[in-house]
């Protein structure tokens, strides 16, 4: 009974302790399955975990930004192990790209609790940049204060390296597109250079603390905030025509990497642009030069010369005043280039150049018209003496000696001079007349300058229809040869004669040799007419030779132009031959102008000509450039005293003390002497006192035909 009691009672408590085993067991299934999902949720977790940390950046920093934790990718990425960047916090990352703003931004965010995006660019441990897309994300503890910073970045290098280059590349070519549209401007270097500064700098990848320079031919340019020493810096040279002649320099008022190589790219191309402007510009510039100024000297020429003057006339217009013109022709040049070659002249004329550009002002300008012409514009003058002082000072500059090659030179000019309003109002006229004036001065003796005058037209009408006429003279047999006899005292004996050239010409009888033989010499016709003198005067010769008359020698003037002729010596033997006159009949008469430019090929001709049995003489001894220290050199017979010093003997001492000089070196010498010009009988008792025998002048005969001669030469026989 009592364990039926028992039983009954601990019925219930079975009954429950089998539904707690129950439970428990429902429980613990229950706590399996759960473990099983948090299991398999935290191997989930696991290999979330090492996903990310295998594509992203992460990092944990305390309150301070100071970091604790970084993951394996952080250090493979920034080249940081983690022991370095424990404890440091992520400026040691900073790649000094981004401004102040972006991190006071960043901070005011993060600091409210709210999560932070941003493109950043980061530094690694080696220096080298790398851009990480970074999410910061503030974490809280259980009272909701801030305790940690979770960062979590993934590396967008590539994507942003294109992204980047794509942008510099897009303001590169901006760049480049600019700077060549102002090169196919007609810009000047500084204003083409400061462009480029301007255009090159906004293109770069920190414009705002970029400067720049260019040294260009010695020129620089630069950038307002430009200094000499530079953060950072790049260079490329510029090359012109294969030689540096510069560099174009950038750099970064701040320690900023560049962007390479794209921008070292960048200012290579400039400066080859660059170059390749400035080889253009030299030879445009070059083109123009040619085009305006004159290749020998680098004077301005004709039609530089014309704008010129243009100027000078609306300049002096304006301001009520002149403007004159000098027309200049070099004396004697042609002598120098025939004898000593044109390299010499060339010199010559380059010389001449210089000594015209000293004679004037800054303002005016000295310009070479061709040949050996020059033209002076004189700029904003008051008066017509004003020019003609300029005039005497040019004349005085260009007689002086010029030493070149080893020689000194010697020539004139003469000027002529037309004056703006007075002479004509345009170029054209003003240079026309003064080429008139010009050969006015010439004329009436060179190395002289006259103004022009209204008459002065005529003159060279004159002196055209004269050249006409000079061509055809002597086949229209318009030439005649006259002889003036030299006399040899005390016996007054014939001792020879001077063949003179006489044009008679059919409308304006009988023309002064002094009217065109100058016109014959600078036209060139004197060469064939010098032949027509010698062959004539030979003829003449043999005919009183073939009458039985002892003909005394008879003197022919050879001109500058047949004294530097090459074929001089052949020509004078192939006249003999046709008419068999020797050369012992012969005086061959030159100047002293002749021998003094070239001595040793003057030397040469002249013993030639010795040598063949001519007598050699120099006429008009003294009105040159004498050098009597020279005369030793030249196998010279006879010396003939020109009659202006001759003419005032008496009544002046110094030509009288010339002759006497004169007269005691020749004796010296052993070279017989002939005063021409001689007029009176007070000339001949001055002239014998001083030991001079021979004489030529209007005292003893003028100048005689042929015909008249012969009575001569029967009372010498």
């Amino acid at each position: 009974m009592a364990l039926l009691l028992l039983n009954w009672q601990l019925m219930p408590l079975v009954r429950k302790l089998v539904r707690s085993e129950q439970e428990i067991e429902k429980v613990n299934a229950n706590l399996h399955r759960s473990k099983e999902i948090i299991e398999r949720n935290l191997s989930e977790l696991t290999h979330y975990n090492e996903a990310v940390g295998k594509l992203a950046l992460v990092s944990v920093a305390d309150q301070k930004g100071l970091i604790i934790q970084a993951n394996s990718k952080f250090c493979e990425v920034s080249g940081y192990n983690e022991e370095e960047l424990i404890g440091q916090d992520h400026r040691i990352l900073n790649s000094g790209i981004h401004p102040k703003v972006f991190w006071t931004e960043m901070w005011r965010t993060v600091s409210l609790g709210d999560t932070w995006h941003a493109e950043v660019c980061n530094r690694t441990k080696g220096g080298e940049l790398y851009w990480v897309d970074t999410t910061i994300v503030p974490l809280r503890d259980s009272s909701g204060r801030i305790y940690r910073y979770l960062s979590v970045r993934v590396d967008i290098s590539a994507r942003k390296q294109k992204e980047l280059s794509l942008c510099q590349q897009l303001k590169e070519s901006n760049c480049l597109q600019l700077i060549r549209q102002a090169m196919d401007s007609e810009l000047s270097v500084s204003k083409l250079c400061q462009h480029i500064l301007a255009h090159l700098t906004a293109a770069v990848q920190y414009p705002e603390i970029a400067s720049a320079k260019i040294e260009l031919a010695g020129e620089q340019f630069v950038t307002d905030n430009y200094v000499e020493v530079f953060a950072q810096r790049l260079s490329a040279e510029i090359i012109v025509n294969g030689n540096n002649i510069g560099e174009l320099q950038l750099g970064y008022l701040e320690s900023k990497l560049f962007w390479l190589p794209e921008e070292q790219n960048l200012i290579d191309i400039i400066a080859n642009d660059l170059g390749r402007w400035y080889e253009r510009k030299l030879a445009d510039q070059r083109i123009s030069y040619l085009a305006t100024h004159d290749n020998l000297t680098g004077l301005p020429n004709w039609h530089l010369l014309q704008d010129r003057i243009a100027q000078a006339i609306a300049h002096a217009g304006r301001h009520r005043k002149r403007a004159a013109i000098l027309f200049i022709d070099l004396d004697r040049f042609k002598i120098i280039n025939d004898s000593l070659g044109h390299e010499m002249g060339d010199l010559l004329l380059k010389e001449t150049g210089i000594r015209l550009r000293s004679c004037v002002r800054a303002e005016d300008t000295v310009a070479r018209q061709g040949g050996d012409e020059f033209v002076v514009l004189l700029q904003g003058i008051s008066d017509h003496q004003s020019a003609g002082a300029v005039a005497k000072k040019i004349l005085e500059a260009i007689k002086q000696p010029y030493p070149i090659g080893g020689k000194k030179l010697h020539i004139g000019c003469s000027i002529g001079i037309a004056v703006f309003p007075d002479d004509g109002e345009n170029a054209d006229i003003l240079l026309k007349n003064s080429d008139i004036a010009m050969y006015h001065a010439k004329e009436i003796g060179r190395n002289n300058y006259q103004f022009f005058t209204a008459d002065m037209n005529q003159q060279i009408m004159e002196r055209h229809l004269l050249e006409t006429d000079l061509r055809r003279a002597a086949e229209r047999k318009e030439f005649q040869l006259y002889f003036q006899p030299v006399i040899d005292m005390p016996e007054q004996k014939l001792k020879s004669m001077e063949a003179l050239l006489r044009w008679k010409h059919p409308k304006l009888g009988s023309v002064p040799p002094s009217k065109f033989i100058l016109l014959a010499e600078e036209t060139g016709m004197i060469i064939s007419i010098g032949e027509w003198v010698l062959k004539e005067a030979c003829l003449q010769i043999k005919a009183w030779q073939e009458r039985g008359y002892q003909v005394p020698r008879v003197a022919i003037n050879l001109s500058a132009r047949q004294f530097r002729c090459k074929t001089l010596v052949a020509d004078i033997t192939r006249i003999l031959n046709e008419t068999g006159v020797s050369p012992s009949s012969l005086t061959l008469e030159i100047t002293e102008s002749m021998l003094i430019q070239n001595v040793d090929e003057a030397v040469e001709i002249l013993t030639q000509l010795r040598l063949m049995g001519f007598e050699l003489s120099i006429d008009d001894f003294g009105t040159g450039y004498s050098s009597l220290g020279y005369l030793k050199f030249y196998p010279i017979n006879i010396l003939k005293i020109d009659r202006s010093f001759i003419q005032n003997i008496v009544s002046e001492p110094n030509d009288a003390a010339i002759i006497a000089a004169i007269l005691a070196m020749a004796k010296t010498l052993k070279v017989a002497v002939i005063a021409e010009g001689v007029e009176t009988q007070e000339q001949v008792t001055f002239l014998t006192q001083q030991g001079c025998n021979r004489y030529q002048g209007f005292y003893f005969s003028e100048p005689l035909t042929a015909e008249e001669l012969e009575s001569k030469l029967c009372a010498s026989q």
